[in-house]
């Protein structure tokens, strides 16, 4: 992990910062990399973060959310929205960015939508043609892996997208990916200092195209733009399980296997996937009965 190197551009850029301003401030001596670095791992740490630079991964400690409607995020903070979320942890938002940075990522671009000029007939939009143009987000990859303990004691290990249900198939999703976008600074309130937006809406993980981009991760998926898309697979822990999860910077095995199943499936089955995750758990709306 190149921590010196960030520390020596910060250094720099307080010395520019100091030659501009009238008397020059007194500036601290750098801090020793090493140090640094054992001070941001404690602070990982008393956020339940994991980071593990050599193997690429990041561990972060979690909790099942019972969700009342479709899933729009999959990973909130305590501040989130907790009512349409897979997943919530307690880790400060800033705090896992910063992390996911040392990981060695860097912010890509959140999906845009334009309006597509001229504008179809109302005939042709009668017909499911599109008023928009949507560009989908575009960045480095990352992969997610979650694990827990059943109540009988089995560690149980999936990818994330074994969890999540596309209502269109009514299959664990395919075909998806994760990019990162690093979340932004702004103003919460006028002639107030910028802030990172994500410590207080809490929302760290897409499961559809958001804007803005206060968020840190976003899915990138032909459904992508619904936000009423997404639900749980019966694969889904009960809610209140505490997990973990595993950010990847580079694919995972689990992640190789599945899509080699999922390849075998459909070349089985003429192209068409299978169902993953046993039948399907319907949302609130749908169901008849109550329970999960």
């Amino acid at each position: 992990m190149r921590i010196a190197p960030l520390l020596l551009a910060a250094f720099a850029a307080a010395c520019s910062l100091a030659q501009e301003a009238k008397p020059a401030p007194v500036l601290p001596k750098p801090q020793d990399p090493a140090a640094a670095l054992a001070e941001m791992m404690q602070q990982f740490a008393k956020e339940g973060i994991t980071l593990d630079a050599k193997a690429g991964t990041l561990k972060l400690t979690a909790v099942m959310n019972a969700p009342q409607d479709a899933l729009e995020y999959l990973l909130i903070n305590r501040r989130g929205k907790r009512h349409e979320a897979m997943l919530w942890t307690k880790a400060k938002p800033s705090v896992l960015n910063g992390a996911l940075l040392l990981l060695g990522l860097t912010p890509g671009q959140n999906a845009k939508a334009e309006e597509i000029v001229p504008p179809p007939s109302i005939e042709a939009i009668e017909k499911g043609a599109e008023t928009v143009k949507v560009t989908p987000p575009k960045g480095m990859n990352l992969w997610f892996t979650v694990q827990w303990t059943t109540p009988e004691g089995k560690v149980v290990e999936h990818c994330l997208e074994d969890l999540l249900l596309d209502l269109t198939t009514q299959r664990a999703v395919v075909g998806c990916s994760w990019v990162y976008l690093g979340g932004r600074m702004g103003q919460l309130y006028r002639n107030e200092p910028e802030v990172f937006v994500a410590d207080f809406e809490g929302n760290l993980v897409s499961a559809c195209y958001m804007t803005p981009d206060n968020h840190l991760v976003t899915i990138v998926h032909e459904r992508g733009r619904d936000q009423h898309n997404w639900w749980l697979t019966s694969k889904a822990p009960e809610p209140d399980t505490e997990v973990q999860i595993t950010i990847h910077r580079q694919q995972p095995k689990l992640h190789q296997e599945r899509e080699a199943r999922l390849a075998k499936e459909a070349a089985e089955n003429q192209g068409e996937p299978q169902p993953e995750g046993g039948k399907p758990v319907a949302p609130p709306s749908e169901r008849t009965g109550g329970g999960k």
